[in-house]
């Protein structure tokens, strides 16, 4: 897909090295959506996407996600394993946001993630690089540096980078990226035919749908989700 639109050479520059660090799979072993997304301009507009509304809300996530739980019917508990409290609890309908495969404890074999590894640095500086993320396909061992200050307005002396580093996903760490792949999206179709069978369950996000989705998709799809029970309820 992406030598169709650039070529090799700027394929091997950009893409190649940066696609198999992320994903530690060449890019003909991924599923072509992966570099699909990549926005392939020919004009001076240097932005990723080219939606008219972009980066964080407008108050920023925090906000966002503490105005969802200030909802009185709303109880958050953390560091629990639902299937502690399921039996505790009285519901008509879960929504579960977590990995599908541990859902159905793995009965199909686990699933392949990718993992991130986060590194803070703050430095004496007003600004550290050009543009709030700017991404090192090659020799670096991480993928991107992002400067989020670019993108809140802040006016400080100093500033605050992170760097990424993709990571193999394991015991204690984060399962952040499905893998697309075709193995991959055959083992999860075995666990998709349990999900829609599984009787007062709706299976939402990342991780539970197996897909490689932006903020904005996560929250279309809750949104929809909601939209789809709430007709049931009312019919």
């Amino acid at each position: 897909m992406i030598v169709s639109q650039v070529g090799q050479q700027l394929y091997e520059q950009f893409f190649k090295n940066y696609t198999f660090k992320q994903w530690r799979r060449d890019a003909r072993d991924l599923d072509p959506s992966v570099c699909g997304r990549i926005a392939i301009r020919t004009d001076r507009d240097d932005r990723f996407h080219s939606e008219k509304f972009q980066a964080l809300p407008r108050e920023g996530y925090t906000k966002m996600f503490e105005r969802m739980l200030s909802h009185p019917g709303i109880k958050v508990l953390l560091d629990t394993d639902y299937r502690e409290v399921t039996p505790l609890v009285r519901y008509q309908h879960m929504i579960y946001t977590g990995a599908i495969d541990q859902y159905f404890d793995c009965c199909y074999g686990p699933l392949p993630y990718r993992s991130l590894r986060f590194e803070p640095e703050t430095i004496s500086k007003e600004f550290y690089q050009p543009a709030m993320q700017v991404n090192y396909p090659n020799d670096e061992a991480f993928t991107r540096i992002v400067e989020i200050k670019h993108c809140t307005g802040q006016i400080a002396p100093v500033t605050t980078i992170v760097r990424e580093y993709p990571e193999d996903y394991g015991p204690g760490r984060e399962p952040y990226y499905p893998v697309p792949a075709p193995d991959s999206r055959a083992l999860y179709q075995k666990y998709a035919e349990r999900a829609e069978a599984e009787p007062g369950v709706t299976f939402v996000g990342r991780l539970a749908t197996y897909r490689y989705y932006n903020m904005d998709q996560v929250v279309g799809a809750a949104l929809a989700a909601f939209e789809k029970l709430r007709e049931r309820q009312f019919q």
